[in-house]
């Protein structure tokens, strides 16, 4: 009984460290205000440790280029949502300008990957602001100037406005997605709206990686002419990308192939066969 106490708890002092270091470092976002501006976005930094159950570090602000920085802090009851608490004085602050103490909730969207929260901050002008943030692996040095990336700040902005997750996120869903065919009826290249679920995650994976693009390649069954169907191939594949231009993916990530007749996973003497040879298939590139 002894032991199996003491392992218990060896268990959940490694749990609390394993957790500690998941939320512990660098954290890059924005401030922004969707009731005002929904362009506006505004670079913000959170540095911060946790131990045991207690975070402690520094939020930044950089607003045109201005730089206002806090000491935050605040005691941990769960992993995924606590609350921070500015300390009453800035460590920076702009010259003139409005500086005031503020708390914030640290809450971690499992689905997003962002923490999401709204700044508390009477007498700021930042008050009610929607604040989000992403983990960020860089390292940076706390100077008095502005180091933070307005066009990384605004991209986020678009990011968060399209549905896009966060970093790690996004990485966690490419290398879990899986490629499936696109079918279609014989002697036909209309595109079923069975599939547009599919092809909407297609979007997103290429909406969330700006470094990708995808070959798009047609085929068809053995029925009909050679010459039928290489433009039936090709009519297949240039639906599925207008499609997926009409969902904001421009034509330029997009390479179609059409190989007609000419690479059947099945045999075209079955109608079976001959069902999982009429498709689109899809590679990233």
């Amino acid at each position: 009984m002894r032991f199996s106490i003491i392992y218990t708890l060896i268990f959940f002092s490694f749990l609390s460290v394993f957790h500690a270091q998941k939320i512990s470092g660098n954290w890059i976002g924005i401030l922004t205000n969707f009731n005002q501006d929904s362009s506006e976005a505004i670079p913000v930094l959170l540095s911060h440790q946790v131990i045991l159950n207690f975070s402690n570090g520094t939020l930044r602000i950089e607003d045109d280029g201005t730089v206002l920085q806090y000491e935050v802090s605040g005691a941990i009851t769960n992993k995924k949502n606590f609350t921070l608490n500015a300390s009453k004085s800035p460590m920076l602050k702009p010259k003139g300008g409005i500086s005031v103490p503020f708390s914030f909730k640290f809450s971690l969207n499992d689905s997003s990957g962002y923490v999401e929260s709204i700044f508390n901050a009477p007498g700021s002008p930042y008050h009610g602001y929607h604040l989000y943030l992403e983990r960020d692996i860089k390292s940076y040095e706390l100077v008095a100037t502005p180091i933070l990336s307005t066009g990384i700040s605004k991209a986020m902005l678009s990011n968060i406005k399209q549905g896009i997750p966060a970093k790690e996120q996004r990485f966690k869903e490419l290398q879990q997605f899986e490629f499936n065919p696109v079918f279609f009826e014989y002697n036909r290249y209309e595109l079923d709206s069975v599939y547009t679920p599919y092809l909407l995650r297609i979007c997103r994976i290429l909406k969330s990686h700006s470094d990708l693009r995808i070959k798009i390649i047609g085929n068809t069954d053995g029925d009909g002419t050679e010459a039928f169907n290489l433009q039936l191939s090709k009519q297949r594949a240039n639906e599925i990308k207008l499609f997926l231009i009409s969902h904001g993916i421009l034509s330029d990530r997009m390479i179609e192939t059409y190989n007609g007749e000419l690479n059947p996973i099945d045999s075209n003497e079955t109608e079976a066969g001959k069902k999982k040879n009429r498709r689109v298939d899809f590679k990233f590139i």
